[in-house]
């Protein structure tokens, strides 16, 4: 009983920290300046992979049943599933209708391209840093695989990087197929 009062609070605080991240994010993308895109661009990718690592929990639980009751929490993991794929849809399409990836294709080291983050030597590096890290992961083709291939049972780290790759997905970045 007590493992279990300790979870719920443990999931209470996650859920506030959730809303504070994302009421921040949220001002960030309203805000759109250029000298916030990597930091907006990396805090969903975070935010997008904890969602992707639950629903890869969730699957487990989604698709067996549980004779002796070990599930435990209110909600059922399809419910779960499908709200978390909601709020990532949410988060992707947010995040492309107010920043989108036009930074990923600037040449920043073009004085024009430095003048728009005013010189800023952290963000330059960290946009450039970003640009290589995607093209690497776009050329050994990590960006837009679907969960539902990749799940293998017992081990949400399967769909890692399967939902939060779409924020580098340059069309077609709405979650489709989990089961």
């Amino acid at each position: 009983m007590i493992q279990n009062q300790i979870g719920h609070l443990l999931e209470l605080k996650m859920i506030a920290l959730d809303k504070e991240i994302l009421r921040d994010l949220q001002a960030m993308m309203e805000r759109r300046y250029r000298k916030e895109w990597p930091i907006v661009t990396i805090a969903l990718t975070i935010l997008l992979h904890t969602r992707e690592l639950d629903i890869g929990r969730n699957l487990f639980w989604s698709r067996y049943a549980d004779p002796i009751g070990f599930w435990i929490h209110p909600s059922k993991p399809k419910t779960l599933i499908e709200k978390a794929t909601i709020s990532c849809n949410s988060l992707l399409s947010h995040f492309h209708c107010s920043m989108g990836l036009k930074p990923l294709e600037i040449e920043w080291d073009l004085q024009g391209s430095k003048e728009m983050v005013d010189n800023d030597p952290r963000v330059l590096l960290l946009m450039k840093w970003l640009q290589a890290q995607v093209t690497r992961l776009r050329n050994v083709g990590l960006i837009g695989r679907e969960a539902s291939a990749l799940y293998e049972d017992g081990d949400p780290n399967s769909v890692g990087f399967t939902i939060s790759s779409l924020v580098f997905e340059e069309s077609g970045y709405e979650v489709k197929s989990i089961y």
